[in-house]
């Protein structure tokens, strides 16, 4: 199977693993499958078998194993060492024909033998965060004011829609991938609005917010296991607004499947003057 593998350290800077006939030979790639569940359960004082008091997902361990090819192979040594260092951040960009993905994690080592006929190695990246994640960032917006301007320009002396006001205030997304984490854009059209509440119709839940937003300014809500944020932007000022939940409310998830989101504010039953953009990515358990 052809595929593209590239190591990004924190910087920006890359390596690109890919196999070439002058640079590297990657030979296995052990960890791209689903990474072990761990249950945790304890057994009943007078029943048969057990119960479960929890389970979860453990981390990723990405273990490359490649060959250097070509010549001055003492100076793609130190290329490699430059990005990949251990205990540091590491970005893993890893491209079939179908799959277009990446993940996170950080180098436990890199260990390369240089004095052997065919000079090896081999990476190992520990990854808190266990899944893969497209890398095409999708976008879905609803706005109270809709665009109906359009080509070719009307050449009658009637008038003719700029614009019109939504009625539906529903998102409907659909997830192709795990349940996973997402990012709410927040932006009010014009004057004050308050308690913004996004509900989740397809689980029976919501996420509320004590709190106004006024125009110019932004909250952005990330709900990610592991970065949960609720930040408000005031003129280019950052402020931590997360204590304003209310009470009741979840952090809402992309399901796998079709989900369906709705807005309001208070004193807004069916149509908020919010924009509302929800930004996410597919998430993969393996590739």
């Amino acid at each position: 199977m052809r595929f593209s593998l590239i190591l990004e350290d924190e910087s920006g800077n890359q390596m690109d693993m890919t196999t070439t006939k002058t640079q590297y030979m990657v030979s296995t790639i052990d960890g791209l499958y689903p990474p072990a569940g761990t249950l945790s359960t304890s057994a009943y004082a007078v029943l048969n078998g057990s119960y479960l008091n929890h389970a979860f997902i453990e981390k990723r361990n990405l273990v490359i194993s490649f060959v250097m090819r070509g010549t001055v192979l003492e100076k793609k040594r130190h290329a490699l060492y430059n990005v990949v260092k251990p205990s540091q951040y590491i970005k893993v960009y890893y491209k079939t024909k179908n799959v277009d993905v990446y993940t996170e994690g950080y180098v436990e080592t890199c260990n390369v033998s240089n004095f052997t006929n065919e000079t090896s190695g081999q990476i190992s990246i520990l990854c808190p965060d266990p899944y893969w994640y497209s890398r095409e960032l999708f976008s879905v917006q609803y706005g109270s004011v809709s665009g109906a301007f359009h080509f070719p320009f009307p050449d009658s002396t009637k008038p003719f829609p700029i614009g019109s006001y939504s009625e539906d205030s529903n998102i409907a997304i659909l997830n192709s991938g795990i349940e996973t984490g997402f990012t709410i854009v927040l932006e009010t059209e014009s004057g004050t609005q308050s308690m913004p509440t996004i509900y989740h119709d397809d689980t029976d839940t919501y996420l509320q917010l004590n709190t106004t937003i006024e125009s110019g300014e932004q909250i952005i809500i990330t709900t990610y296991d592991g970065n949960k944020t609720i930040t408000k932007y005031t003129d280019g000022v950052e402020s931590n607004i997360i204590s304003s939940i209310v009470s009741g409310s979840t952090w809402l998830k992309l399901r796998s499947g079709l989900n369906h989101l709705h807005l309001q504010t208070a004193g807004a039953s069916s149509n908020p003057k919010l924009n509302m953009t929800i930004l996410y990515r597919i998430a993969y358990l393996g590739v």
